[in-house]
């Protein structure tokens, strides 16, 4: 929605050489910018309040989804064991980090040398595939 600027009560051709008036207009003027800097005040609450529902909201996720894949590699680990899997190693206890595209070149290649339709050891394939879960 385009507005049309509207003109200045204050318009610099009109100086009045009252006194009393431009003391009106001049308070008319610091009223207006009182309330001006209310509703920015206002909007600033708004806008704070926004942001530290969103800086929540993130932190919850973050949470969240450290906690399900902790569930997952749990669920894992006990399905394992239950099939009588080997357990599967843990790379992620130390400061060995890798980028998800790392992961993803480790895995694809794994799968080439391991992969049961390549002749490959489906058990050790499994066993890689636990491993590198625990880094995602």
């Amino acid at each position: 929605m385009n507005r049309v600027p509207e003109r200045s009560r204050f318009s610099a051709s009109v100086i009045e050489d009252d006194p009393i008036k431009q003391q009106q207009q001049l308070d008319e003027a610091q009223q207006i910018i009182r309330d001006l800097l209310r509703q920015i005040k206002q909007e600033q609450a708004k806008y704070d309040k926004v942001a530290r529902a969103y800086q929540t909201t993130v932190a919850n996720l973050v949470n969240i989804t450290q906690d399900n894949n902790a569930l997952e590699r749990e669920r894992d680990m006990w399905r394992g064991r239950a099939q009588g899997l080997a357990e599967p190693i843990d790379l992620a206890s130390g400061e060995f980090r890798l980028t998800p595209a790392e992961i993803s070149a480790i895995r694809k290649a794994i799968a080439r040398l391991h992969h049961p339709d390549t002749g490959g050891d489906s058990e050790r394939l499994k066993a890689w595939n636990a491993a590198l879960d625990a880094l995602e």
